[in-house]
């Protein structure tokens, strides 16, 4: 079981989630974003939302880590039930993980 540190703005925009990817690449500060205008609870903590198993996360989040190429800071805006979320992830994961698209795909 992986156990990953999740960084993330929440936003409930889709609008509002490029404006905040926008400031991100001009350079704006991820946890005052974070603080400013995430709606999760961890925007009190600059966005950092704890420790949790890929296993407990939405498929879209786990997909976006695994995705992440580990050069940028951040991952474009991840639509989930939640609402949309700009992830910081901390380190690339050790291997791609596995969806249903992908098992589909082996087929």
């Amino acid at each position: 079981m992986t156990t990953v540190a999740l960084h993330h703005i929440l936003l409930k925009s889709p609008l509002l989630a490029e404006d905040i990817v926008k400031e991100l690449e001009l350079g704006a500060d991820f946890g005052d974003l974070a603080e400013e205008y995430s709606a999760c609870q961890s925007a009190t903590h600059q966005g950092f939302a704890g420790y949790h198993s890929l296993d407990t996360l939405p498929t879209p989040l786990v997909k976006a880590l695994s995705d992440w190429d580990g050069e940028t800071p951040y991952t474009p805006a991840v639509k989930t039930h939640l609402g949309f979320h700009i992830l910081k992830p901390v380190a690339k994961l050790e291997r791609e993980v596995l969806t249903d698209e992908l098992a589909d795909s082996d087929i």
